[in-house]
């Protein structure tokens, strides 16, 4: 009852109204065959050298338990600020995906379209910058976009209803060999929306 209780309240333990007013932490994942697991960094136990099933990735996480408030973006400024593109929220220093690849994992509560942007630089890129919007158009499809240029986007859009305005809902993206793919739940690779 604890569990259900939390997942359905509307703020986590603490809110803040941007990126900045965040505390951030640099951890580890360490993925074996059976589970992704989170490991402080000043974790001894994270892996074994000798078994060659465990694979460390670094990664930044936020607190547990924080929210950020986001504002409605704007469309007649494109929507894109420099805050969506806080310097805290991209790969840990010295960390190259460069064959890896990239996971992003998050809950959100909205009525709809929740939006999140893959830039390589802290800043929207035309023809660099990958988007998607889950929940768009009243909730009705979720949109996958990569602008080429101002006039021309490579998109896709896919129906689905996947926003909740009253429940913390899970999603992630993943962006690996140049494919994004979107979708809902805890598990990165299952409930798969479509990709790009």
């Amino acid at each position: 009852t604890m569990a259900s209780s939390y997942a359905s309240s509307r703020v986590r333990e603490v809110e803040h109204r941007s990126a900045s007013a965040c505390s951030y932490e640099s951890s580890t994942i360490s993925i074996t065959n059976d589970a992704w697991t989170i490991q402080n960094d000043n974790d001894e136990t994270l892996t074994d050298a000798s078994d060659n099933n465990n694979t460390s990735v670094k990664c930044t996480l936020l607190a547990p338990g924080t929210s950020i408030r986001v504002a409605p973006m704007e469309r007649s400024s494109g929507g894109w600020s420099t805050e969506h593109f806080h310097q805290n929220l991209k790969l840990p220093e010295g960390t190259s995906n460069i064959g890896r690849g990239l996971i992003v994992q998050f809950e959100a509560m909205a009525r709809e379209c929740i939006a999140i942007a893959l830039s390589p630089y802290h800043q929207y890129e035309l023809g660099k910058t990958y988007v998607v919007h889950f929940g768009a158009n009243g909730n009705l499809q979720t949109v996958i976009r990569r602008h080429v240029n101002y006039k021309e986007a490579v998109d896709l859009t896919f129906p689905s209803r996947v926003c909740s305005e009253n429940h913390w809902i899970p999603y992630w993206v993943c962006l690996q060999n140049g494919t994004l793919s979107a979708g809902v739940g805890k598990c990165v690779g299952k409930n798969v929306i479509g990709s790009l």
